[in-house]
């Protein structure tokens, strides 16, 4: 298994991670819906960081002194201020909003990620790219078409965290490969933890062995998802990983009429299949340049 891993290209190998932090997240969001109703978010966002730190931690071993090694102390900070909104704003929206619509208002980060990877980090985006994160934010809007409820501060906190994402989402493609995936989420703790530890405490109430089942799940999921994410992003470009987070939408959107009664309109059942149409697209463009890639590769070598 590990021969075959090592064998692919990094456009395929960045495709398969992001599908598989696209799982973990879907797991994440529900855990989070029902958590949600016991514990404040400030809570839930709070405990989760200290498993995650442990986690890392735990993971680096000897090497956990050189941790906070970093070439660019201001690129992790910046990056850690948008993960804390985000987180924030991901909390909040999936807590009180509709799983497929906090989940669709989510994808709108996807555009900002084509248009940041474009203008800011010069990355190539050809048509096909752009294609397909416009076809998919076209899904998510006949989703939206029939309003399903959901209080207007909620949404705006939501449309808040899809600008924030998008900005995280940069800033990885931006370190250096020298920065390890447990470097970057350390700095992301060192600033979560003081600024929530204070919101935390004032909301703080009893809380069930039950309860700490579920937070101490969202920490690991948390952390996995996070460890997939950053990772498919260090292999493969962002405007061309951005397109398949949209598989999570249908996901979430199945789980909501499953496990919360949230009953689909025929317009989210048609969103939902141009959006698993790009999602599908997105995967099979991602290995085609990936064996246009090796080819050239192999030509310029010979």
């Amino acid at each position: 298994m590990m021969a075959w891993w090592r064998s692919r290209s990094p456009t395929i190998k960045g495709t398969w991670l992001m599908i598989l932090s696209v799982l973990f997240f879907t797991v994440l969001l529900l855990l989070i819906r029902i958590t949600g109703e016991a514990v404040s978010v400030f809570v839930m966002v709070l405990v989760r960081q200290v498993i995650m730190q442990a986690i890392v931690l735990a993971q680096a071993g000897k090497n956990a002194r050189f941790i906070l090694r970093t070439g660019n102390i201001k690129l992790q900070m910046l990056r850690s201020a948008f993960a804390l909104g985000s987180t924030l704003a991901i909390f909040i929206s999936f807590v009180h909003l509709p799983l497929a619509l906090a989940s669709a208002i989510s994808f709108s980060a996807v555009l900002f990620v084509t248009l940041g990877a474009a203008l800011i980090l010069k990355e190539e985006v050809g048509p096909k790219a752009w294609a397909a994160t416009i076809i998919g934010l076209i899904g998510v809007l006949i989703m939206l078409s029939p309003r399903e409820g959901g209080d207007l501060v909620y949404v705006l906190i939501a449309v808040g965290g899809a600008i924030v994402s998008a900005g995280t989402i940069l800033t990885v493609r931006v370190f250096h490969p020298s920065e390890s995936i447990g470097t970057v989420l350390t700095y992301q703790g060192i600033l979560v933890v003081p600024v929530l530890a204070i919101p935390a405490f004032l909301t703080w109430q009893p809380i069930s062995l039950t309860t700490w089942g579920l937070l101490i799940a969202i920490g690991f999921v948390s952390t996995a998802g996070h460890w997939t994410f950053v990772a498919a992003y260090r292999h493969a470009e962002a405007a061309r990983l951005a397109p398949l987070d949209f598989l999570r939408l249908v996901l979430l959107s199945i789980a909501g009429f499953l496990f919360f009664k949230e009953q689909p309109e025929p317009t989210l059942a048609l969103g939902m299949l141009i959006v698993v149409a790009t999602t599908f697209y997105a995967i099979r463009s991602n290995a085609r340049v990936a064996a246009e890639r090796t080819q050239v590769d192999a030509v310029t070598a010979n």
